[in-house]
């Protein structure tokens, strides 16, 4: 019995090397263990819309955004999720935003109509509550104490 070698094969089967994608590209993703959860959050604090703006960061500006911004922190988005876990935010979902930093931000107005700001960083959150003009820098173990504080 002969083996088939790759010379004898029909050209049809035979890739170009300028065809082949790099190795990064062809990968199969595959979702971590907790991305499922994640998502489901997202949709629940955010709704769809703040949900598909998330995906959309994560997805397409993996190489930064408008010229000068920085891709977005793997560290700043942890960040982001440990605040949204405890967040409770008023009727209207907060708005998202990529900062050019490399971070997050969420806005919204609290119980009084009042702007709160929270921007997430590889190292924790800066934030903004306009009703007490208090701001400020919160290390990643703040993240929850944060959430409940401005939630209030």
């Amino acid at each position: 019995m002969s083996a088939l070698s790759y010379q004898t094969l029909p050209t049809s089967y035979c890739l170009t090397v300028d065809l082949r994608e790099p190795a990064a590209v062809a990968a199969v993703h595959r979702t971590q263990p907790d991305e499922r959860a994640r998502e489901e959050l997202l949709l629940r604090k955010l709704g769809p819309k703040g949900w598909g703006r998330v995906h959309h960061f994560r997805n397409f500006y993996a190489s930064g955004w408008g010229g000068n911004g920085h891709v977005l922190s793997p560290k700043a988005l942890d960040a982001f999720f440990r605040f949204l876990l405890d967040a409770e935010f008023p009727s209207a979902s907060p708005s998202v935003f990529l900062t050019d930093r490399g971070g997050i931000e969420l806005c919204w107005e609290d119980r009084e109509g009042k702007s709160v700001q929270v921007e997430f960083t590889g190292t924790g959150a800066e934030f903004f509550h306009s009703a007490t003009e208090e701001e400020g820098v919160v290390p990643f173990d703040g993240l929850a104490e944060l959430a409940s504080r401005l939630s209030g």
